[in-house]
């Protein structure tokens, strides 16, 4: 079937050169193979994080739908809504006639097959790490006609994250703890996207024996003792206030006992920047080099930031609590 898929990819590459029109072939990150015949001019994107990429690339004015979470940048809350992260309005969609729809590893598969079925053209991006993520940025430069502003853009990100690298490769690193959920207690391990960024910001993962999005118990969590904890802003699933999930550790009395609630170093983190794929990564390592190294990077003051939007690593663990995915509304 993949033979088949490249062969096809080619023959109507070839057709498409023969009559004149510039085509690319994209292959995806669900590997599949999608040849774009013409630059597109009307775009739908499934997901946050795949409208910041498009953004970031200068597409505004060819951007015809969005998710109702997309949020960022204040524009995009101007855009048609084709319903939520995981629940897309197939004819909603359909209304808008894209000749490009970007969608997401979670969206489901009956979703994207569905799209293709009535002849859309779909490219999915699954931005699961820093590198995957300057990938599909330039990925999708490449299937929207914006390779060269892709390649500056993600030239740019580099150079800010090897700068960070550099100042903190001789630091002490402080171990940092994640946790985007309290009932239960659910931080991110090893192997996660947010365990990548507190390397890449100076700093030890303090749950990196750990695997994955993982639920603690209370004693489990308790013997981890980090030195910095870093929450997500809202409660961890974007619903109520900024600092919900910083004031259960500041007030809870079982954590009272842990180094960074008696240091007092307790962090909100703009969800966006800590949980999407997309050109805000370097923001989010940014604030937690910040948080690690102060002395370097000055003093974070980015303690109160809006409530949480659907992202990359979390989407794994929403997996694990189903309810909870009715609670993400943001």
């Amino acid at each position: 079937m993949r033979i088949t898929a490249l062969l096809t990819a080619f023959l109507l590459l070839v057709l498409f050169t023969a009559s004149g029109v510039s085509a690319v072939s994209i292959t995806d990150d669900l590997g599949v193979t999608v040849v774009i015949d013409k630059t597109p001019e009307r775009i739908v994107s499934l997901s946050p994080a795949n409208t910041e990429i498009l953004f970031a690339l200068g597409l505004d004015e060819k951007i015809v739908g969005v998710t109702e979470y997309c949020t960022y940048p204040d524009v995009a809350l101007s855009k048609e809504k084709i319903g939520g992260f995981s629940t897309v309005n197939i004819e909603k969609v359909s209304v808008l006639n894209p000749d490009l729809i970007v969608a997401a590893d979670g969206n489901s598969e009956e979703t994207v097959a569905h799209l293709r079925e009535l002849g859309f053209t779909v490219i999915t991006i699954n931005a699961d790490t820093i590198d995957t993520t300057l990938s599909d940025i330039l990925l999708v430069g490449k299937a929207t006609g914006t390779y060269t502003e892709a390649e500056n853009l993600v030239s740019s990100m580099r150079t800010e994250l090897a700068e960070i690298a550099e100042k903190t490769s001789a630091e002490e690193k402080p171990t940092i703890l994640h946790c985007m959920w309290t009932d239960p207690l659910w931080v991110s391990g090893s192997g996660t996207f947010q365990d990548e960024m507190i390397s890449a910001a100076g700093g030890l993962n303090a749950a990196a024996n750990e695997e994955g999005w993982v639920a603690l118990t209370m004693e489990k969590f308790l013997t981890i003792n980090p030195d910095i904890i870093v929450v997500d802003s809202g409660d961890g699933m974007g619903v109520g206030t900024d600092d919900a999930l910083k004031n259960f550790f500041l007030e809870d009395p079982r954590m009272q006992s842990l180094t960074a609630v008696e240091n007092k170093q307790v962090y909100v983190v703009n969800a966006d920047i800590i949980d999407r794929g997309g050109p805000r990564i370097v923001d989010g390592v940014e604030a937690l080099a910040k948080i690690a190294h102060p002395d370097i990077f000055g003093e974070y003051g980015g303690n109160t930031n809006a409530a949480k939007s659907p992202g990359f690593g979390v989407l794994g663990v929403l997996a694990g609590f189903g309810a909870v995915l009715l609670l993400r509304r943001k």
